[in-house]
């Protein structure tokens, strides 16, 4: 026997049991959904082919039709927040800081934490009496009524009548700080001690952030009085309705389309970002290969820290953008122990997402091919995102020596 072909069996053999796992568990479950889909099929009996009656039925199924939006609006919302949270938070990670090693650990040990141990925990987090998320909440948010009524009339903003206090202007001395600090009239020790105007501005910003913060609070209660009631006493797992209420489309004589996840889709949205640390660790991993030089270059430009980032470390780890994206994709639509456990699909159906729906038709009323085609349906609304995802970000991404 030849030597490269001795070499080539003696890999497949090694290889082999994972292959003979992927053709038995993966490859063959795959292939038979794709016919029991075409198959009226309760379990322990024989599949009937009924053709594509299964995929006919999707297209007046209500149900599904909702679960599908439900799986959408997720997608849209946690797939970026996970993203831009992963890279800040690798970023992060990346910095000189003691105990970098052990904020590393810390924040990717709750990827290894059980799906159910940790869907069980945030249940008790989201409880509306006792769960500490509001009891943490509603600490802030007394600290932040006072703070915003040393200026805004907070009832006035909810009665939609003008609430404005004299104290209001002394929110004006922070932007215009801001004007003056970066203006001609600014003081000799400012200009030329870059030390000085560092500490200066950063104090300035600060004060800017602070001051913001009441005017924003006040003007959201003004023009949207119903959320910002929600949000001081959140019912995170038993509120159905959009947040924002704004984003929900009203239709005569039909049901009400929503645009924005209910307060209970947020939950899990929320919770989904509790092992945002995997991701994270991708992107250090790709962070401490971007060449130094490259920030050396930049910094003899004059280039500060936002360009940097935008011009050296984004493009210098878009490959793992794209992969960490495709991956959160793929990973978003299979979501099932989760909303299972805290919420049950419910209320009304607002955190039914299609993983979800395809259990229960399958195991609970007995429809395994329909079960098929909605899992077909759902695998090739996977294969469509990724190629669309692909076709968008191939362009932007950057391989080095290519």
């Amino acid at each position: 026997m030849a030597g490269g072909l001795k070499r080539q069996l003696t890999g497949y053999a090694f290889i082999s049991p994972w292959l003979i796992a992927l053709a038995v568990f993966i490859g063959y479950p795959f292939l038979a959904a794709f016919y029991f889909s075409f198959c009226n099929y309760p379990p322990l009996k024989e599949p009937v082919f009924i053709g594509l009656e299964n995929y006919v039925e999707l297209l007046g199924d209500g149900r599904f039709h909702t679960s599908m939006g439900v799986t959408l609006i997720f997608a849209s919302v946690a797939i970026p927040i996970g993203v831009v949270l992963a890279m800040t938070l690798a970023m992060l990670l990346n910095s000189r800081v003691r105990g970098q090693s052990f904020y590393r650990v810390i924040y990717y040990i709750p990827h290894l934490v059980p799906t159910v141990v940790v869907a069980i925990l945030w249940q008790w987090i989201f409880n509306p009496e006792f769960g500490l998320l509001n009891i943490v909440l509603a600490q802030i948010w007394r600290a932040a009524d006072a703070w915003t009524g040393l200026f805004f009339d907070l009832a006035a903003a909810r009665a939609h009548e003008w609430f404005g206090l004299w104290p209001a202007l002394l929110l004006l001395l922070p932007p215009l700080s801001l004007i003056a600090t970066g203006s001609r009239l600014a003081p000799k020790a400012i200009v030329e001690n870059a030390a000085v105007r560092r500490a200066v501005l950063t104090l300035v910003i600060v004060a800017l952030v602070v001051a913001a913060a009441p005017a924003l609070d006040a003007s959201l209660t003004y023009f949207a009085a119903k959320d910002m009631a929600r949000l001081r006493s959140p019912s995170w797992l038993t509120d159905g309705n959009p947040m924002p209420m704004f984003m929900r489309w009203q239709r005569k004589g039909r049901d009400d389309v929503d645009f924005a996840p209910s307060m209970a889709l947020w939950a899990i949205i929320i919770m989904s970002l509790w092992a945002v640390g995997q991701m994270a660790v991708i992107y250090l991993a790709k962070l401490q290969d971007v060449p130094v030089e490259l920030y050396e270059a930049a910094d003899i430009d004059g280039a500060g820290w936002w360009s940097k980032t935008f011009h050296v470390t984004i493009p210098m780890i878009s490959p793992v953008i794209l992969f960490n994206i495709v991956m959160a994709i793929i990973g978003t639509f299979q979501v099932f122990a989760v909303p299972y456990i805290m919420t049950e699909g419910g209320p009304e159906n607002e955190t039914r997402l299609a993983a979800m729906f395809i259990y229960e038709t399958a195991f609970q009323y007995q429809r395994v091919g329909y079960a098929s085609a909605v899992a077909w349906v759902l695998f090739l609304l996977i294969v469509a995102l990724t190629v669309l995802a692909f076709k968008m970000l191939h362009k932007r991404v950057y391989y080095a020596g290519r």
